[in-house]
């Protein structure tokens, strides 16, 4: 029968090589987790990315954003097909998606983003290379849950996309659908690339002014076809959609609606 030294030291022998291999993973557990949350404040898709702030406004009214930007817009680029890009333009300070002249391309939003209303938070989500992309929430002043929306660069979650090829690279159509509902921007596009129509839906039920364009796009312009006027909302089941104008490839307007009549009937919806 073993001693009491050799059981203790075969125990030893048995239990401290395990327990400095726990050791030794947990801390490489907390230097993995000590990494992650440094690359969260720089990285976001293991893109780099650098802080900004924007503020305007005054009294209950002041809005602050909190965001951050890609290091170099040139790592990712936002997607041909996607309608709202946001840049940040340092010169005016201010977060958009539209062109700003005389202030170059602006900087792309890529990672997490806040708004602030009066100190209240008022909206969160993220941004990959300047499109909405992931879970965004809207809050009340009381930071109640108004409205959410789930994103994948730029294009609601749920949309569907249908492609020219089996590669997906020649995509055809964008049909937006939001919890279910056919809802927001619908696009379609010629095989060349070259946006074919566009428009808005509200529950499956086409909306406001859609608009066809040809396959052409001399001096970067898009060459529109026809501009066809449905009802502002989906409940005017009354209302006959019209066609306002009507191009030929030339830019040469081969058809127009009386603007007295497209006038009085715009009057009419609203």
């Amino acid at each position: 029968m073993a001693s009491l030294k050799e059981q203790k030291d075969a125990y030893l022998a048995g239990v401290m090589p395990d327990l400095g291999l726990k050791v030794k993973q947990l801390k490489k557990l907390k230097a993995d987790k000590k990494s992650k949350r440094k690359l969260a404040k720089t990285e976001y898709e293991g893109l780099s990315m650098v802080k900004a702030v924007t503020k305007f406004g005054s009294g209950d009214r002041t809005i602050v954003e909190e965001f951050y930007v890609l290091r170099d817009n040139d790592t990712a680029k936002p997607l041909p097909y996607v309608r709202d890009v946001y840049r940040y333009y340092q010169k005016s300070n201010r977060v958009t998606n539209s062109i700003v002249k005389d202030e170059g391309g602006g900087l792309l939003l890529h990672g997490p983003y806040k708004r602030y209303q009066n100190e209240a938070l008022i909206e969160e989500g993220n941004y990959y290379a300047g499109m909405k992309d992931g879970r965004w929430e809207k809050y009340d002043a009381k930071f109640m849950l108004t409205d959410k929306t789930n994103w994948h660069r730029g294009v609601p979650q749920e949309s569907r996309l249908t492609y020219y090829d089996s590669t997906h690279r020649k995509i055809k159509e964008i049909i937006p659908v939001e919890y279910g509902k056919v809802r927001g921007t619908y696009m379609a596009f010629h095989e060349n690339g070259l946006l074919a129509e566009e428009g808005k839906y509200e529950n499956g039920v086409k909306i406001g002014r859609w608009t066809e364009y040809y396959p052409i796009n001399p001096s970067g312009r898009r060459m529109r076809r026809k501009l066809t006027q449905y009802a502002s909302d989906q409940w005017d089941v009354a209302f006959e959609p019209y066609t306002i104008t009507e191009w030929d490839e030339k830019g040469k307007v081969t058809y127009e609606r009386a603007k007295e009549k497209v006038i009085q009937e715009d009057e009419t919806e609203n």
